[in-house]
């Protein structure tokens, strides 16, 4: 395991015990917030022994109704299948999860056929979750209400968010996948940032957190700085 995988692989076994710490306090629903090209997606799916690993992105709008929406931006989540889901998991430890393929309907993407998943914990990942502080996220509170707590990957600085984004749809395209081109990602960052500007979407999660909430902040190379910190006390 080299390139990518191998920077990433170095935040995933704090990821482990925190979502063992977490699962052992109760927790069944955790969130899992962190910018275009993190490696959140490869690090949430690694992790293994019993955690469900479910991002945000296979929960778009099927087609046609995705077509009303910026793909990725809020509004484009079916947020009432996202409800039924994380609420089936709470209840009964299993759920059925749609998967997104991004390749569909000329790249426009399509809802493909459920998975069934079962463990002891979901996490729920995306860039994302958890953010609030605008009008167009309100819809999205009565989810994020859902989780137990919520974990926050912190970029050296906004600009890393489009190289690693560039990175890794230059993985992709070396794998023989699609991939957009550089001027696309750069558009699809930059919207972005316009959607949810981080002083009011995702500052004051840490600053005034209204869920149980821990930061890790990341350098250049996606490697963990310092351990998972907490952003509030607990009892």
């Amino acid at each position: 395991m080299h390139g990518g995988e191998g920077m990433r692989s170095n935040a995933l076994n704090p990821l482990k015990q925190w979502c063992r710490q977490r699962a052992a306090e109760g927790a069944k629903l955790l969130g899992m917030c962190a910018p275009p090209g993190s490696g959140k997606s490869w690090l949430s799916r690694q992790i293994g022994g019993g955690v469900v690993s479910v991002s945000i992105d296979d929960l778009y709008w099927p087609q046609p109704q995705l077509q009303q929406h910026q793909r990725g931006l809020p509004g484009s989540h079916d947020l009432p299948r996202l409800a039924q889901v994380l609420d089936e998991f709470r209840q009964h430890g299993r759920a059925l999860v749609p998967r997104f393929d991004k390749t569909l309907a000329n790249g426009a993407g399509d809802r493909i056929h459920d998975h069934h998943h079962e463990g002891e914990l979901l996490l729920l990942e995306g860039w994302c979750v958890g953010a609030r502080g605008i009008p167009s996220m309100e819809a999205y509170e009565p989810i994020w209400q859902r989780l137990d707590g919520l974990l926050i990957l912190i970029p050296p600085s906004h600009n890393h968010v489009l190289r690693w984004r560039l990175q890794a749809e230059a993985r992709q395209r070396r794998r023989g996948g699609g991939a957009l081109h550089p001027h696309a990602v750069a558009g699809m960052v930059e919207r972005f940032y316009k959607a949810l500007p981080p002083q009011q979407c995702f500052v004051p999660l840490l600053k005034a957190p209204q869920l149980p909430t821990w930061s890790l902040r990341l350098d250049h190379l996606r490697r963990p700085l310092e351990s998972i910190q907490s952003a509030i006390h607990h009892s």
